[in-house]
């Protein structure tokens, strides 16, 4: 049995050996400025491999696996760096960004969240890890991405994705963002922010946004300005940034004076997703298995 094992370590080897290669080559096919992250097509990936894993090797370490690999290959195919808001006092997400996007990914931690926006727009990361959007958490960094442009970041996953604990979210949640657009993985949500030129209550945001072609699943405002309301909307489905009911609100709303869509991301993978089979179903199926081979045997 454990010349066997040997003989499967050498296979997943040449597997990864032959990956490379592959990876190499749609690198060359890409060119120099083509974009390098596909964060819809990841997630993709994973959920196709979790739905179709079985036995007692436990999901969350395959898809950490998967992770290393993906981010491996995505520094193959160009420079990638990340920007971690890392404060001196509170929770430090570049933790969080190395579990998702491996051990030889450069993160530089920085204090502020300003900072992290700042690394990303000037071109000094690729990616940076900011605390989940929550309205009580003093002046929040996401008014920040209201402003259109090539150099405005926008939000394009959600992390952890598969996280080790199965999914129990005991852990610290972030976001990422780029300046490469959001991809559509087939199980997204969105981010919307809305400005208003007068007061409006949760209730009839919701049901403004309702009319207009958006499931609104939470909201949360920030007074900019005397005369100036943001509100950070998560919508359910994937949200294009030239996505037509952006520019419809404005035009056809007159409570709302500006609207940007701000990204997007893969829903996680949930406990369920993550679940371990139970051991007593699998040593089941092993024991039918063995009965089987040994019926046929005698049989034979």
């Amino acid at each position: 049995m454990r010349r066997q094992i040997d003989e499967i370590d050498n296979a997943i080897h040449d597997q990864l050996m032959r990956r490379t290669e592959l990876a190499r080559q749609i690198a060359l096919a890409k060119g120099t400025n083509a974009v390098i992250m596909r964060p819809g097509r990841e997630a993709r990936v994973l959920r196709r491999l979790v739905g179709r894993h079985q036995g007692l090797f436990p999901k969350p370490v395959v898809c950490r696996i998967w992770r290393e690999i993906i981010s491996v290959f995505t520094r193959l195919q160009g420079p990638f760096a990340a920007a971690a808001f890392a404060p001196e006092h509170g929770t430090d997400l570049s933790l969080l960004a190395r579990d998702h996007f491996g051990s030889l990914t450069p993160i530089t931690g920085y204090g502020s969240e300003m900072g992290v926006l700042r690394a990303v727009s000037d071109g000094k990361a690729n990616i940076g890890i900011l605390p989940l959007p929550e309205s009580d958490r003093g002046t929040p960094w996401w008014p920040k991405l209201a402003r259109s442009g090539r150099a405005s970041p926008k939000i394009i996953a959600r992390l952890p994705f598969a996280p080790l604990d199965g999914g129990r979210r005991s852990g610290p949640e972030a976001v990422v963002i780029s300046l490469a657009e959001p991809e559509e993985s087939g199980g997204d949500r969105g981010y919307l922010i809305v400005e208003l030129d007068e007061a409006v209550s949760r209730g009839a945001l919701k049901t403004l946004l309702s009319d207009a072609g958006f499931a609104v699943r939470n909201t949360q405002a920030w007074v900019d300005a005397p005369d100036r309301t943001l509100h950070l909307v998560e919508v359910e489905g994937f949200l294009a940034s030239d996505d037509a009911r952006v520019a419809a609100l404005v035009e056809e709303v007159p409570q709302v004076s500006h609207a940007w869509a701000v990204g997007s991301f893969a829903v996680p993978l949930t406990p369920e997703d993550l679940a371990a089979q139970p051991v007593a179903a699998i040593m089941a199926g092993a024991g039918a298995g063995a009965g089987a081979g040994a019926e046929s045997s005698g049989a034979s």
